[in-house]
């Protein structure tokens, strides 16, 4: 039996065993007059791979930007970790556990790898913790390790990406917003781009919401799956049962 449900009359999924670290209820977000989200509701489970799947405009980029405090809900809730976040800026997000990779990576192209991990660690005063997390981002990446002098500018878009995955972490994350990682990549390179992101999850029980354009990659390794469609959720349910649906197959996955 199909867990697949349509959002038009269930708003929240159930997280099973996980703890809710996330919840939005009823979200709704402008544009100056542009109704971009249109009364959104979805969870995130402690632990989990949540991945939001949709189309161009679909406003998967606006979901995380309200979350991490870029942009603030006109109406609705907004919870993480019990405490309501709505409008919240984005420093005080981080302080609290949340780390937000935008799409288009956003390094700062001018300052070395290791420059630019450091500026993740902003908010910690400990040098030895600092040092501590430029090394665990070298473990995970260890090409960042090879151009850690080198001007971040200057690499490939892979690299990049890589390192705005690692900066995010320095923080070292409750709960991990990552805008298309894989967009512009080479297939090696997002191969190994999701294979960080499950080897996060797996081994320090990142929590990860994922907004991906690849919906393949995507529900692939989610455990959960929303689909948002024009600001409106449509479905949502196990990654396994939404990549089994026809109309997410044809819309998304490059069926006919």
């Amino acid at each position: 039996m199909s867990d697949v449900h349509s959002t038009s009359t269930a708003t929240r999924t159930d997280t099973g065993t996980h703890a809710t670290v996330l919840e939005l209820n009823e979200i709704h977000s402008y544009y100056d007059h542009i109704h971009a989200l249109k009364g959104i509701s979805m969870t995130v489970g402690e632990g989990e791979i949540v991945a939001l799947i949709g189309g161009n405009g679909a406003g998967k980029t606006t979901t995380l930007r309200t979350i991490s405090g870029m942009m603030k809900p006109r109406t609705g809730t907004l919870t993480y970790q019990g405490q309501d976040i709505a409008g919240k800026p984005p420093h005080q997000t981080m302080q609290m556990g949340m780390s937000h990779v935008p799409e288009g990576r956003r390094i700062f192209p001018q300052l070395t790898v290791r420059e630019n991990l450091e500026v993740g660690a902003y908010t910690i005063t400990d040098r030895r913790l600092i040092e501590e997390r430029v090394q665990e981002g070298f473990d995970y990446f260890p090409r960042l390790r090879e151009r850690e002098n080198q001007l971040g500018g200057t690499m490939s878009g892979g690299e990049q990406q890589m390192l705005a995955i690692a900066r995010a972490l320095m923080v070292n994350p409750k709960l991990l917003l990552l805008d298309e990682p894989s967009m512009g990549l080479s297939p090696l390179f997002v191969e190994a781009i999701f294979d960080i992101i499950q080897k996060l999850n797996r081994e320090h029980n990142t929590t990860v919401l994922l907004v991906e354009q690849n919906a393949n990659m995507a529900l692939a390794i989610a455990h959960r799956a929303y689909v948002l469609q024009t600001g409106e959720m449509k479905l949502s349910g196990k990654a396994s049962d939404i990549a089994k649906d026809e109309s997410v197959r044809k819309a998304y996955l490059g069926d006919e």
